[in-house]
């Protein structure tokens, strides 16, 4: 799929302007930016559902059709999951998975239900009815649902958002499993970066319908572009002059440290602390495995990362 210079505006601002790029064959691509920054707006193109003021999204080398050139907008091989529920609330969730393939014999029906009911962990839920439902449960049968039919491209908007950090971290594991193991291009848009760092090849960083970056998880947040770019993938803090950042992991206890500074605070995060104190009339933090008595005054260096324009 490939999108070709896509600008779409509303009446008094931009949501996106000249946006290009490719998603490769079973890549998996994260979109990520603050809101408004035009990331729904994007994959509502990209799933056919919404028309470009200019530019083109081409799919299997073709140009995908518009809403207006279609009675029904979207495409069968692009399947799209988003926060609000697709299922039938009247049938069983297995009923709602086997209707995405209908046409196909009762046989490959109850395979395929069988296998992702197993990968998305749903077995326990394909007798039940959406009403049943938790909003996790939910969304794990609405991706069950849009796999089945084995789509080229799956287009995830915030699909993990119900889910508990347990059960997100299982889901997203298998989810890559089935999205490699089958060829198919994913996009996902996410507000948790974690969910993209774990999940991604590639990101792209939108602000205000623009492009700022694009690369690997590793490229982006050791070598942001700027201070957004920084400030959205992780926690950064800022110099004085804005000339660099750097991150608490960054920041170590050294006896020769040429930063003095005093234990403002500890808060327990279960594996370590984050220990409070002030650089360069700033309050940050940095990890460490045992709270440090707070008033006391220590040494500490840390290492000034660059921005990459």
């Amino acid at each position: 799929m490939k999108i070709d210079n896509i600008s779409y505006s509303f009446p008094k601002a931009f949501a996106l302007k000249n946006i290009k790029f490719t998603l490769e064959k079973g890549q998996i691509l994260g979109l990520i930016g603050h809101s408004g920054s035009g990331k729904s707006t994007l994959l509502k193109i990209m799933a056919g559902l919404l028309e470009p003021q200019n530019g083109a999204v081409f799919f299997e080398g073709e140009i995908l059709p518009p809403p207006s050139k279609k009675l029904i907008p979207g495409h069968p091989k692009i399947k799209m999951v988003t926060q609000q529920s697709s299922l039938f609330p009247n049938i069983s969730i297995a009923e709602n998975i086997c209707y995405e393939i209908r046409y196909y014999t009762k046989e490959y029906q109850q395979k395929r239900l069988k296998y992702l009911a197993k990968k998305l962990n749903i077995n326990h839920l394909l007798e039940k009815k959406v009403s049943e439902l938790s909003g996790g449960e939910i969304q794990r049968a609405m991706l069950a649902k849009s796999l089945a039919d084995e789509p080229s491209v799956l287009l995830l908007d915030e699909p993990f958002a119900n889910l508990d950090s347990l059960n997100k971290k299982r889901i997203i594991l298998e989810l890559i499993k089935v999205l490699k193991s089958e060829n198919i291009s994913c996009v996902l848009v996410t507000h948790e970066i974690r969910d993209a760092f774990g999940m991604v090849d590639k990101l792209i960083i939108l602000k205000n319908g623009r492009q700022v970056q694009t690369g690997s998880s590793e490229q982006i947040y050791f070598s942001p572009k700027n201070e957004y770019v920084a400030m959205l993938t992780g926690e950064a803090f800022l110099s004085s002059d804005k000339s660099y950042f750097f991150r608490p992991e960054d920041i170590t206890l050294d006896p020769e440290g040429e930063n003095e500074c005093e234990v403002l605070n500890n808060v327990f995060l279960g594996a370590s602390y984050e220990v409070f104190v002030e650089i360069e009339g700033k309050m940050v933090f940095f990890y460490h495995q045992k709270p440090i008595e707070t008033g006391q005054l220590i040494r500490v260096s840390f290492l000034k990362r660059s921005f990459n324009p």
